[in-house]
């Protein structure tokens, strides 16, 4: 008799179990044994990856890289604007902007890419490239080369340049490396050397755009009797 009454004991124990364990929340930590806790070594990783990616993110951003006028149409970099100068014949601006080109690119006829009296001129110039100390102390690091176009109106102008190119100095043996400035300017690595470069050629085509902008002006007429 006593047997039987611990045969139903265990029973019915058992059958309670079971019963418990299917009432068990399945979302549970406890009850899914592939759950891992959040703070094991394993689970910690991807917190400090997001804080690296994060303070990463930060400091590049901390750093603004020169922004260039890039053309619509070519995604080229681009110089270009448009000068009204009323008291200027078109044949004059022509014969302005021609020697300006040979005093500064010289006067091969490679120069002059097109010639249209009185209308336009597309030239291939260059350069010199120089990297800067400070502004007393500078060197040279080669030279840009780039197309620079003339459209010659009645009384204005239009200059462009674009097809900007830095090639850098002749070696001893071997050629000298050349890069297009949008390698420059779009270049995910060397960020800072590539942006200073962009920067130093910056200031070069725009003080060539200063001097032929003079260049283009009429000259100043004296008056004998004011002297």
């Amino acid at each position: 008799m006593k047997t039987i009454k611990i045969t139903i004991t265990i029973f019915l124990l058992g059958f309670a179990q079971l019963i418990y364990a299917q009432g068990q929340d399945q979302t549970s930590p406890t009850y899914d044994y592939s759950y891992t806790d959040s703070t094991s070594n394993t689970g910690g990783g991807e917190t400090t990856s997001d804080s690296s990616n994060a303070n990463t993110e930060n400091a590049v951003e901390v750093y603004k890289r020169i922004v260039l006028n890039l053309d619509s149409n070519t995604n080229l970099i681009t110089y270009t604007g448009i000068m009204e100068q009323e008291e200027s014949g078109s044949d004059s601006l022509y014969a302005r902007a021609k020697k300006f080109g040979e005093r500064l690119f010289g006067k091969d006829k490679n120069i002059f890419e097109v010639q249209k009296y009185g209308q336009k001129l597309v030239m291939n110039g260059s350069i010199t490239a120089y990297s800067y100390a400070n502004k007393y102390n500078k060197k040279s690091i080669g030279k840009y080369e780039f197309k620079m176009t003339v459209s010659i109106k009645e009384g204005r102008y239009k200059y462009t340049i674009t097809n900007l190119v830095h090639q850098g100095p002749i070696p001893a043996n071997g050629k000298p490396y050349r890069n297009y400035f949008e390698y420059y300017y779009n270049s995910p690595t060397n960020v800072r050397g590539n942006d200073t470069i962009l920067r130093y050629a910056d200031k070069e085509i725009k003080d060539t755009i200063a001097r032929f902008q003079n260049s283009m002006k009429e000259p100043k007429i004296i008056d004998e009797d004011e002297w």
